[in-house]
């Protein structure tokens, strides 16, 4: 899935290359061991420019905060 989004003010395109949803832990039985622990989601991505290629120096200005907004937005747009 490719959106449009902003980067420090810069209008580019988010191409999501692996997304996993978050999986809860699965209890089967009743002892400590008997549990899968949660999975967390996975949210890979790569940032591309407004004409869908490659814009690897944007890539520096992508930090945690970052990521978690592109991750947010992402989520919204597979809800519409």
């Amino acid at each position: 899935m490719i959106f449009d989004t902003r980067i420090n003010g810069i209008p580019c395109q988010c191409n999501v290359i692996n997304y996993t949803p978050y999986i809860p832990m699965r209890v089967y039985g009743s002892g400590m061991g008997d549990a899968d622990p949660p999975e967390y989601p996975e949210f890979d991505f790569e940032i591309l420019d407004r004409n869908g290629r490659r814009a690897k120096w944007l890539d520096r200005y992508v930090t945690d905060e970052v990521a978690d907004k592109l991750f947010t937005e992402f989520l919204n747009k597979d809800i519409e």
